[in-house]
C-alpha cells in the first residue's frame, strides 16, 4: 500500500472529509488530494500532523514515504524550484539571443563579431528548454501531458514572438520586463489551474493544532 493509499485509507476510517484535514492540518484541499493520488508528499510537518490526527505512529507514515522515496519517488517541491530555475534561465537566454541578433544585423564589416555571442546564447536557450520540457514527464498521466506540452509550447511561442518584438524594435528593458511579467503569470495563474503544477511555492501555512475543531 502506498502513502497516498494509507492516507486515504485513514481518513475514510476516522470519517473525515477531506476539507475536515485541511482544515486541521493547515493546508488546501488540493494538497489533501494529491497526497492521497500520491501525486506529491506531505512534509515532514505535514506528515506528523496527520499522524496526530488520524492517531498513528509517526514511523507507521514514515516508513512508507521512505519507501516511495527509494524506489524513485524524488522531491515534488525541490522539482517544482527546479522548474521555475529551468523556466527562468529559458527567459534569460532568450533575451540574451534577442539582444545579440540587432548588433549581428548592423554590424555588416564584420559580422562574425557577434555570431559567438548568438550561437552560445542560443545553445544554452535550447538546453533550457529542453530541461523546461522534461519536467513536463512528471504529469501524472498521458493526457495531462499533452495538455501540459500544448501550453508550453504556446507559452514558449508567445515569450520568443515578445522577444522578437523587443529585439527588433528596441525595448529593451520595457520588452524584458513584460516578458518577466508573463512568466510570472505562466507560474502562479496557467501552471496551477491548468497544469496541475504548483511552481510557485509560498511556504508552510500556519496550521491549527490537530486537536482543535
Amino acid at each position: 500500500m502506498t502513502l497516498g493509499e494509507q492516507l486515504k485509507e485513514l481518513r475514510t476510517r476516522t470519517g473525515f472529509s477531506q476539507e475536515m484535514v485541511a482544515e486541521r492540518v493547515g493546508v488546501s484541499r488540493q494538497a489533501v488530494t494529491k497526497w492521497e493520488s500520491g501525486r506529491t508528499l506531505p512534509t515532514a510537518e505535514n506528515l506528523a500532523a496527520l499522524a496526530q490526527l488520524y492517531q498513528v505512529p509517526l514511523e507507521v507514515l514514515g516508513e512508507d514515504r521512505s519507501a516511495q522515496v527509494r524506489d524513485g519517488e524524488d522531491n515534488p517541491m525541490l522539482r517544482e524550484n527546479k522548474t521555475v530555475i529551468a523556466l527562468s534561465a529559458q527567459l534569460g537566454a532568450l533575451y540574451g539571443c534577442a539582444w545579440n541578433v540587432p548588433g549581428l544585423l548592423n554590424n555588416k564589416g564584420e559580422p562574425w563579431n557577434g555570431l559567438l555571442p548568438l550561437l552560445l546564447g542560443g545553445l544554452l536557450l535550447t538546453l533550457c528548454s529542453m530541461w523546461t520540457v522534461w519536467n513536463l514527464s512528471f504529469a501524472p498521466s498521458l493526457a495531462q501531458k499533452r495538455r501540459n506540452l500544448a501550453i508550453e509550447l504556446r507559452y514558449m511561442g508567445l515569450q520568443l514572438a515578445l522577444a522578437g518584438l523587443t529585439g527588433w524594435l528596441g525595448l529593451g528593458l520595457a520588452g524584458l520586463a513584460a516578458a518577466v511579467g508573463v512568466l510570472i503569470f505562466y507560474l502562479k495563474v496557467i501552471n496551477p489551474k491548468y497544469m496541475g503544477r504548483n511552481l510557485w511555492w509560498r511556504g508552510p501555512k500556519r496550521r491549527k493544532p490537530a486537536d482543535q475543531p
